[in-house]
């Protein structure tokens, strides 16, 4: 008899660790909370309109990523695109940012004369500075404060001491609009099937035990014993894709989380972003922060469309801090799980990871396990 795995978590990383699992011989249970499969990436539908609980698309990096999935469930690519909605200005402009927008602003003059003061080393000690180092405070104002302290619901985005993650690249874009749009580069997919991903996920679990709508308990990590529908099961090894300080009962505090509440509309329109983008971004005093209509991610045909407004809340976890006092007490987590148990995955290891850095986390566990 193989080897027993208990897979915490049923999302991207646990469903492909039950794949991994079971392709090289171990005898695998996952347990998941929800009663479906595969956690933000799972599809659910709205007036016929699939969509998902925010937008997931497959970013491309790795070919061999790509062929994981698209092995199993074909995808399509594309380039993605988004705007932002500047309501001072009363204009959508693209995002990130492009030179192009910036000609047709009307503070245009301002913000040139910002960049040719920004510093030609971004050596910011928070996200704020590092913003207006690489744009200049106008165009940080525009695009990012509001955003991102509405999104993180905090008071001054000088509490995030690493900027790298927000400022990306080369912060100004620029080259012929025309043919970006017409020509963009696709680093993007998603499923071609209605049901997106849903497929993927029963197909990785099919070789496994599953537990769905049942919240494991860990009654003794050390030994690897978890209670899950008043029963005892216990396991050679745990995988462990839930929050750390819910795996770990808070023994270093609770880790800080952002997620969101969303809200699917229909409209009688067969499209209404311009130029089929995908999503928008919301920098100003409303609430929401993001609109995605989803058939331009997803392909759906139809004759009115699904937009979904996502709202900053506390009723889920998706978005773990970019702070280092919580990357630091995360990693405590991490440095103090017993023999045989890991953590993988977003909520796992408190990184915000896509797709395929999931699948990479797996096979790299599974070699050395």
């Amino acid at each position: 008899m193989g080897k027993t795995v208990l897979i915490l978590g049923g999302g991207v990383t646990g469903c492909t660790a039950a794949r991994e699992f079971s392709g090289k011989g171990f005898n695998v249970t996952l347990i998941e909370k929800n009663n479906y499969l595969g956690g933000g990436c799972h599809t659910f539908f709205w007036g016929g309109h699939p969509y998902t609980e925010g937008p997931r698309p497959f970013h491309v990096v790795s070919e061999k990523e790509f062929a994981y999935i698209n092995d199993i469930v074909p995808m399509r690519r594309f380039p993605l695109f988004l705007d932002t909605y500047i309501e001072r200005d009363r204009s959508f402009y693209s995002f990130p940012i492009h030179w192009d927008d910036i000609q047709v602003m009307p503070d245009r003059e301002q913000i040139l004369k910002e960049l040719d003061n920004c510093p030609k080393e971004n050596n910011a000690a928070n996200l704020e500075q590092g913003w207006i180092n690489a744009v200049g405070p106008t165009l940080y104002d525009k695009y990012v404060r509001t955003y991102t302290q509405k999104m993180w619901e905090v008071e001054s985005n000088t509490v995030f001491d690493d900027f790298s993650w927000s400022v990306k690249g080369s912060p100004i874009q620029k080259g012929s609009r025309v043919v970006e749009l017409a020509t963009g580069k696709p680093e993007h997919a998603y499923p071609i099937e209605e049901t997106g991903y849903n497929r993927f996920f029963d197909c990785c679990v099919k070789d496994a035990k599953v537990i769905l709508g049942a919240a494991a308990e860990v009654v003794d990590l050390e030994n690897r014993k978890v209670a899950v529908n008043g029963e005892i099961l216990s396991a050679d090894i745990i995988v462990s894709t839930i929050a750390l300080d819910d795996l770990m009962h808070n023994a270093y505090g609770e880790l800080r989380y952002m997620g969101r509440d969303f809200y699917p509309m229909v409209f009688p329109a067969e499209h209404i972003f311009r130029n089929f983008h995908h999503f928008i971004h919301y920098p100003n005093e409303e609430k929401y922060t993001r609109i995605v209509e989803y058939k331009n991610l997803t392909g759906h045909q139809s004759k009115d469309t699904l937009l979904v407004m996502e709202v900053p809340s506390h009723s889920n976890r998706l978005y773990s801090y970019n702070i280092k006092s919580e990357k630091d007490k995360a990693q405590k987590y991490m440095d103090n799980l017993p023999d045989d148990v890991y953590a993988v995955g977003r909520l796992g290891t408190y990184r915000y990871l896509n797709i395929g850095q999931c699948f990479e986390a797996v096979w790299s566990l599974t070699e050395k396990v």
